[in-house]
């Protein structure tokens, strides 16, 4: 059950309301603070050099020459891809993508390359799922969707970045991908080196190349041949697994340039000092994205188990600031806070925001927060991109960042002539311009949803939330009402026909091929004989919908439209939940089934109790019509006009991504969840639901044999009968039992499906508990797992087993 944790929790920050002028910088004098900022590090040099005259008794020469390195890092979310996102049309560019573009020193052109002469850079690493030829992902990878594969190598080629623009301030040349390449090799995970920490690795492979670094940067100032890199100041953000890459890249990077000097800890890279002035995260999830084949909470995949928690050094990470989805619910999203116990080990310690660190909340779902939706998506934001809800906390976000120092340009409207003359790289183009506006009928809406929000711990405003628009659901889902709205009018005839989904996969096929052909320079294969049909099918979709001729993004995997077919799925969903129309079996077992395959692929793997699941749906459905009263007459038309507004907010600019990612991703809905589910929320060593540790590090929790495939089965009741026993009323079919019945859990080596022995005592480590931290003390404790080989098999009766992976091996 979502719940409160026990202590009492630090409450979120305020939501600002916005202004029809929006956030963005409108004066010279805004554009003027932004510079101070930037310059904060060489002013604060340049006094302590004017006291050293003064106590010296020596005249004051002026400040010393000297250059900060201002250097932004772009991590974007899984399957958000630049620059094909910006080349679609309508652009589908994620908020990460949208401020990198509007970061100083990024790109190519003349206006950018005298930003790198005047200390800025800026880098951006596409999103996991993507292709980044750059780290050797050549085409679009679905275990990067799934898994977040290719997570760590964006990580590394970030830091990577670091010693490329330190280089290039040097009069360097860009560091070589290949060079950058091979380190991030060095650095990266490796089965057969286990025991060689990931902080080890790094610092193993970066250990020369800085080294040689810092001793360019020495002789050059010792020579005067360019101005004293005075320090390095850092600019990261993130978006979803992107988010959980640039926390990850800050605990890395914290780890790799500590220093003790004199007593006094300091950060150094290639002995300059180095700090992130400014992080900036939309909405965090490390889901490992397995948790749908099962009833189980994952993430924290080997790169994010354990890196997630931010540095506590306000000198090294100056401010973090984190926009949260309010009605993101899908089972394989967890949010991971910035929330934590500053002493994780002290029971009695709240849950709290370290100082410089703030957490926000914004309206809709996942992609609503962190951007990528383009304009007519389910039929929201009809009007253009102004009216994108991801609008919103864009501008919050820029705005944070440039009140900070953030080098970021502005409107040009903002700018006096003499700035724009002095520095012409600080104008925003007309196309970066357009990507930040926002439409006043947005704004006048979301100051209304956010009137009628009472602020209070994350945990509680979400599940206040969650009541909201389960309270839109039921009128617009339950009672098919969305049928009346403009976005159901939208995407009447659009879909795919299935003819025509295989026509354009064979063709987003066919080009891949020709694009991987041109790369190696070779030929591409024959033109298939039914190419001229499918892009007569192309042709012929694009000429029924109107929507104009549909570019091939071969950086990322196909996606069909299905927009009708989504929604329409959705309301039948929440319908059949609501109602219910479940149609139970009163004669069968009361158990359902949860299997994984391969838990040990790495990652934190929970169970969710059957218990909580279905209080979760009882409350949820008791505070959805609580919020119809609230808001709507007895005939379902909302009581008032800010009623209307906030109505229209859900109804015209809040997608559904659990409708999308039940069909698009598995044909079905999200399997052992529903709409009637609280969103997980984990805390660094808590969680917002008792749950139970079955996996971790890449291994079965309890498997007395170490073997490198292992599943687990779980067998537990079914959380829509536990729903009978707490509301008899709403007339399902009783089975006899008890609430809190233990679930069987079952482990197997894949490959055999044979049953695997688990080791005893088990009990404290597969209890539910919100305290998650505490749990992985006890599994340290545990015996490692013993290794399969003759002299156990023979001595544990583990030869059956062992003989069965023999033969099945064999017959591979």
């Amino acid at each position: 059950m979502s719940g409160t944790l026990k202590n009492a929790s630090q409450a979120l920050a305020a939501t600002p309301f916005f202004t029809q002028e929006g956030m963005l910088p409108r004066t010279p004098e805004d554009v003027l603070r932004n510079q101070v900022e930037q310059q904060r590090a060489l002013i604060e040099a340049a006094e302590i050099s004017r006291t050293a005259c003064r106590a010296a008794n020596v005249p004051y020469s002026g400040p010393p020459c000297m250059d900060v390195l201002h250097i932004t890092l772009c991590f974007d979310g899984t399957n958000n891809h630049e620059p094909t996102d910006k080349r679609n049309s309508p652009p589908t560019t994620s908020n990460v993508a949208r401020l990198y573009h509007a970061s100083l020193g990024g790109g190519a052109g003349l206006e950018q390359s005298r930003a790198n002469e005047a200390g800025f850079y800026a880098y951006y690493m596409q999103g996991v799922g993507t292709e980044f030829p750059e780290v050797g992902e050549f085409e679009p990878d679905a275990m990067g969707l799934v898994a977040a594969r290719g997570g760590e190598n964006r990580i590394n080629w970030g830091l990577t970045r670091l010693i490329d623009a330190l280089r290039r301030h040097c009069g360097e040349s860009h560091l070589e991908p290949a060079q950058a390449f091979a380190w991030g090799r060095q650095m990266g995970s490796c089965l057969g080196d286990a025991l060689n920490t990931g902080k080890a690795r790094r610092r193993a492979a970066l250990e020369g190349p800085l080294i040689a670094l810092r001793e360019t940067v020495e002789r050059l100032h010792a020579s005067r041949s360019i101005p004293r890199i005075n320090a390095l100041r850092l600019y990261v953000y993130g978006f979803s697994r992107g988010a959980a890459q640039a926390r990850t890249f800050t605990q890395w990077l914290h780890q790799l340039t500590e220093v003790e000097v004199n007593g006094e800890t300091c950060y150094l890279f290639a002995g300059v000092p180095i700090s992130i002035g400014f992080l900036g995260l939309f909405d965090t999830v490390a889901s490992v994205g397995m948790a749908y084949l099962a009833p189980f909470v994952s993430g924290h995949m080997g790169w994010a188990d354990g890196s997630l928690r931010l540095p506590e050094s306000q000198v090294f990470l100056e401010r973090c600031v984190h926009l949260v989805a309010a009605h993101e619910q899908r089972g394989s999203f967890p949010l991971d806070s910035i929330r934590r116990k500053a002493e994780p080990d002290d029971p009695d310690c709240p849950s709290t925001y370290r100082a410089g660190t703030f957490e926000y909340l914004y309206p809709g779902v996942h992609s609503d927060v962190g951007g990528g939706y383009p304009p007519g998506d389910q039929g929201k934001a009809l009007g253009g991109n102004h009216e994108l809800l991801s609008q919103l906390p864009l501008q919050h976000m820029f705005h944070e960042a440039y009140q900070v120092g953030a080098p970021l340009q502005a409107p040009a409207d903002a700018l006096s002539e003499e700035q724009k003359e002095r520095w012409p790289w600080l104008v925003m183009d007309g196309a970066t311009y357009d990507a930040f506006d926002i439409s006043p009928t947005l704004v006048r809406r979301f100051n209304i949803w956010l009137d009628a929000q009472d602020n209070g711990p994350l945990e509680e405003v979400m599940a206040r939330e969650a009541g909201l628009i389960t309270g839109w659901r039921i009128s617009r889902y339950a009672n098919f009402l969305f049928r009346t709205t403009s976005a159901w009018a939208h995407v009447q005839g659009k879909d795919m026909s299935e003819e025509e989904r295989s026509a354009f996969a064979a063709l987003h096929r066919r080009q891949r091929e020709e694009d991987t052909a041109l790369r190696a320079g070779k030929e591409p294969c024959a033109v298939p004989a039914d190419h001229e049909r499918h892009l007569a099918l192309k042709r012929a979709y694009e000429q029924r919908t109107g929507v104009g001729e549909i570019a091939l993004n071969t950086a990322k995997t196909f996606e069909p439209s299905l927009d009708q077919h989504q929604l329409h799925g959705a309301m039948l969903d929440f319908r059949r939940d609501y109602v219910p129309e479940w149609n139970l079996n009163p004669f069968g077992s009361g158990l359902s089934q949860g299997r994984l395959i391969n838990a040990s692929v790495g990652g934190l793997v929970y169970l969710l109790n059957e218990q909580d699941e279905a209080e979760e749906y009882r409350d949820l459905r008791r505070a959805g019509n609580r919020e119809v009263t609230r808001w709507f007459g007895e005939d379902l038309v909302p009581r008032d006009d800010e009623a209307w507004e906030l109505m229209r907010l859900f109804d015209e600019h809040v997608h559904d991504s659990r409708a999308w990612f039940m069909n698009a991703a598995l044909d079905e809905r999200e399997v052992f969840s529903d709409y009637f589910r609280y969103r997980a929320i984990f805390f660094d060593g808590e969680s917002n639901k008792r749950l139970s540790l079955l996996a971790t590090a890449g291994q079965v929790i309890g498997v007395a044999a170490a073997l490198a495939s292992v599943g687990l089965s779980v067998s537990r009741r079914d959380p829509r009968l536990l729903v009978g026993l707490l509301m008899p009323g709403l007339g399902i079919p009783v089975f006899r039992g008890k609430l809190g019945v233990v679930p069987t859990i079952e482990a197997f080596e894949s490959a055999t499906g044979i049953a695997l022995p688990l080791v005893e005592g088990l009990d404290e480590v597969r209890a539910y508990t919100r305290q998650i931290g505490n749990v992985l003390k006890l599994v340290q404790a545990l015996p490692p797992p013993a290794p399969l080989n003759e002299r156990t098999a023979d001595g544990r009766g583990w030869q059956p087993l062992m003989d069965a992976i023999q033969s099945c091996l064999f017959d591979l």
